[in-house]
């Protein structure tokens, strides 16, 4: 891997990447290229502000959750090259490190990234404003769920409680609540059309 951050935005490039999968995208951002790096930004910035917004909940505010989707996305830029293919999808990858950064704030623990000189705004193109059909179709397909279909999702998710937490709080086996999760998100995912 070289450690010289590639720029082939200027040689049109960067719609050469609109065709790619995620796992070639994130395999090119390992590489440093900025192009792919902003189809991935593009591909999942509005959907990361809109679930990072529910995760916060009315107590934070927007400028808090787009300060929160860009540490993601600075992560995404820096450990782009740990992702494995073999241990899931990269949007799998994308959200649990989502769900942990968001978890470390609510903790407190959230580790201050030293970024140096990189300059994120030259990475990426000016995000879309967070779509709110998105938010309303997360929440009816939400509500589509039983409650123990739902109450998974909300502890781990939403309510800031690692896997093991919510498992306790539900009194199940751990691999059991992550059945329940995994079920829970393709019922999601159908219901969004596949677009979840």
């Amino acid at each position: 891997m070289s450690s010289a951050v590639v720029d082939n935005t200027a040689s049109g490039a960067y719609g050469a990447y609109v065709t790619h999968s995620d796992a070639e995208l994130l395999g090119a951002v390992a590489e440093q290229n900025r192009a792919a790096f902003r189809e991935f930004y593009n591909r999942y910035g509005s959907r990361l502000l809109a679930y990072v917004g529910a995760m916060i909940g009315r107590g934070g505010t927007r400028s808090s959750a787009e300060d929160i989707v860009q540490e993601i996305f600075v992560t995404v830029w820096l450990k782009a090259v740990q992702y494995r293919p073999a241990l899931g999808a990269p949007e799998a990858w994308l959200f649990t490190i989502t769900r942990h950064k968001v978890v470390d704030i609510w903790r407190g623990q959230t580790p201050v990234v030293d970024v140096g000189e990189m300059d994120l705004e030259a990475l990426m193109e000016p995000q879309q404003p967070m779509d709110s059909v998105l938010t309303l179709s997360l929440s009816k397909a939400l509500g589509k769920l039983s409650p123990q279909q739902r109450k998974p999702l909300e502890l781990a998710y939403f309510g800031g409680l690692t896997y093991e937490e919510a498992a306790e709080h539900l009194g199940v086996p751990l691999g059991t609540l992550k059945s329940r999760i995994r079920s829970s998100l393709s019922l999601m995912r159908e219901y969004l059309g596949g677009d979840a």
